[in-house]
Order: C-alpha cells, then sequence, then structure tokens
C-alpha cells in the first residue's frame, strides 16, 4: 500500500509523484504513442485479451517495438490494478516512440517508454446524465480519414478531440461528435454511437475506432433479439432518431437525448437502449470473459 497511485514504468512500479518521461520522448514532443483503457468492475478485467489484441494491432501498424511482450503488458496491468487496491477501475497502458536525443530523429530506431497506470472508475457522464441522458453536438470539425490518420490507430494525438470538445461544451453540451470527409455520422472523442429507428439498432460501420464496447453492444443485441445494421448515417438519421446511445469503456450505455439543438421525440433512455445497457451491466457483474485482478 502506498499514500499515492502506483504507476508502471518500464519495468518499475514507482508512485506516482516519481513517474516521469524525459523532455526528449517522442510521444511528449510528436505525440508519438499508441495506448488503450481497459476497465476494472467488483475486481475483474473486461475483455482484457480484446485490448490487448487491438493495442497489439497499433504498435505493430505504428512500428513500435516495446520490450513488454503480450504476457507483460497483461501482467503489468494485472498488477498495477492489484497494487493500487481497486476493485472498479479504469486501467490505462501506453507504449511512446521512446527518447531520441537528435532534432530529427529516425522514428524506425526506438526504445518505447512503456506506462500502466490506473485509476477509480470514471463514466463519462453524471448521474443525472447517465439517468435522463445527454446532449450532443455536431462538431464542424471531421473525423480523421482512413488516407491521413485512419481512426483505427488508437493514439494519444488528441488535439483534434480536444478542439471539438472544447466546442462543444463552450456552446452548452455535454459532448460532442463528428461527421467524416463524406458527411457520415463517425464517433465522438471517447465513444461510439448507436441509433435506433424503428426497433432496428444502426451504427456506423467505417472510418471509426472498433470499439470494444461498441462490438459487445452488438454482441448482446443479438442476445436480445434486436437487429443491428452497420452503416453509414446522416446527421438527419439522428435528428429523426428513437433512440441514441453511445459506448465506450467508461461507463456501457450513454443515453442521448438532444442533438445539435433537436431533442429527440421519445424520452431517454428508450427502451432498446435500457435493455442492452441492462444486459452489459449484468456481464460486468457476473464477471462474464473477464480477468480476475486478485486471483
Amino acid at each position: 500500500m502506498t499514500d499515492q497511485p502506483v504507476v508502471y514504468m518500464n519495468g518499475e512500479y514507482k508512485p506516482l509523484g516519481e513517474a516521469n518521461i524525459s523532455v526528449l520522448d517522442q510521444g511528449f514532443l510528436l505525440g508519438d504513442a499508441v495506448f488503450d483503457v481497459v476497465s476494472a468492475w467488483q475486481g475483474t478485467i473486461f475483455r482484457l485479451d480484446a485490448h490487448l489484441d487491438r493495442f497489439e494491432d497499433s504498435l505493430r501498424a505504428t512500428r513500435l517495438t516495446p520490450s513488454l511482450d503480450r504476457a507483460g503488458w497483461r501482467e503489468a496491468i494485472i498488477e498495477t490494478a492489484r497494487r493500487n487496491n481497486l476493485q472498479d477501475a479504469s486501467i490505462r497502458f501506453i507504449a511512446t516512440r521512446g527518447v531520441s536525443t537528435q532534432v530529427v530523429a529516425d522514428p524506425r530506431v526506438n526504445e518505447p517508454t512503456e506506462i500502466v497506470w490506473a485509476a477509480p472508475y470514471v463514466f463519462l457522464a453524471d448521474e443525472a446524465g447517465r439517468a435522463k441522458g445527454v446532449r450532443l453536438m455536431i462538431s464542424h470539425l471531421r473525423g480523421f480519414s482512413p488516407d491521413t490518420l485512419d481512426p483505427r490507430y488508437k493514439c494519444v494525438n488528441r488535439l483534434h478531440f480536444q478542439l471539438a470538445k472544447i466546442e462543444a461544451l463552450e456552446a452548452g453540451y455535454d459532448d460532442v461528435i463528428w461527421l467524416d470527409q463524406n458527411g457520415h455520422v463517425a464517433e465522438g472523442p471517447a465513444s461510439n454511437l448507436f441509433v435506433v429507428k424503428n426497433g432496428v439498432l444502426h451504427t456506423p460501420g467505417e472510418g471509426v475506432l472498433r470499439g470494444i464496447t461498441r462490438q459487445v453492444f452488438i454482441d448482446l443485441a443479438g442476445r436480445a433479439g434486436v437487429e443491428v445494421r452497420e452503416c453509414s448515417l446522416s446527421a438527419f438519421d439522428l435528428f429523426s432518431a428513437d433512440e441514441i446511445f453511445t459506448t465506450s469503456t467508461a461507463g456501457g450505455a450513454l443515453p442521448v437525448r438532444e442533438v445539435s439543438g433537436r431533442p429527440l421525440k421519445n424520452a431517454a433512455p428508450g427502451p432498446i437502449t435500457s435493455r442492452l445497457d441492462s444486459l452489459y451491466w449484468e456481464i460486468r457483474k457476473t464477471g462474464e470473459d473477464g480477468t480476475p485482478v486478485y486471483a
């Protein structure tokens, strides 16, 4: 036990105040890093292997070669949660391209900085927002095109996201979503989007992050007998929807009650949103597809 949170960094477990990176780290200087986030609930980490799969894909795609292998990352994630004595936690793991003393560094040569830190579980919205729905704004900023930066890279380049979030908050909304380069609905800074119309669940299928929780809800819809269509959606589809919700590691399904000044015609959360969210929390509580922290 310690008075400070414990962070894993480059093979050591350190108090948070001692877990520092160099000002020459390429993650700091260039945003050259990838990450992922898992959550633990009641002492069980949910779909850790799926998150590790996605993380390894980002590592390969960015040609990052950390010293930790998959088993090493798994152990560091579990041990970091354990050392922080957390039952319900959000656990982030990061690999940067590391330190270079060259002003213009060769990105093929790297010794990544490896970090795992855990914090108490975080919801994307407060209790009122989760109960009655949040207000989303469609940003004027567009999502990245796959020929610029494929959204499947889960990387730390977040300035674009931050600017969109600021725009929404300054306008009095709770969160933001954006469209892709073709004007189709994409995603939000930390969530995927689902739309219910006439009992059918729709979600963008291209140009979005491969959300682990997104896939969970697609699977749960199958269990519940709800048809799912991965398809292109426009802003009009949001404005005329029966229900809308977002999904993320930070809280499962988050109902939406308004999009860019258009209140949904039905109260949030709608029946399909509520049903799928209940199923989600059932599997979280039972530990299905989970990895125990305190085995």
